[in-house]
């Protein structure tokens, strides 16, 4: 058995270099663990974030959109008239009967003229008059 440099004995096993080596390969391991931890938390949070912002960017644009909308009197006659069922004077409305119930009257009628001063000075008033003319038709 020769112990020279291609002998049996620099084949044995774990050599100090080598141990050493793998000590601090260890602590260094040790010692970017939590940075890289670190590192990685605050990417994924820089993701959620941009992803809200962005999410957040487009409600914003929705709703400048509909401010837009409604700076558009055409608009709001529109929603006064889907939303409030308002109606415009000289329009026709049809009331739409449930099958099976009478009709007393005529299907459609006009809208009154806002113009035309009903009996009374205050709304409640006007509005009792126009309760009392409703009953008082056939």
């Amino acid at each position: 058995m020769s112990n020279g440099p291609g002998g049996m004995l620099a084949r044995r096993g774990l050599t100090g270099r080598a141990l050493a080596l793998g000590v601090v390969l260890l602590v260094l391991v040790l010692m970017l663990a939590a940075p890289v931890q670190r590192y990685l938390a605050h990417r994924e949070a820089i993701a959620a974030a941009q992803k809200l912002q962005s999410e957040t960017q487009q409600r914003v644009d929705e709703l400048t959109k509909l401010s837009e909308q409604w700076k558009d009197p055409a608009y709001i006659e529109q929603q006064a008239r889907i939303r409030l069922q308002y109606v415009m004077p000289g329009d026709t409305v049809y009331q739409v009967v449930p099958g099976g119930a009478a009709s007393s009257g005529p299907a459609s009628t006009t809208a009154p003229d806002p113009t035309t001063q009903l009996p009374g000075d205050s709304w409640n008033e006007r509005l009792w008059a126009t309760v009392e003319a409703a009953d008082a038709t056939p």
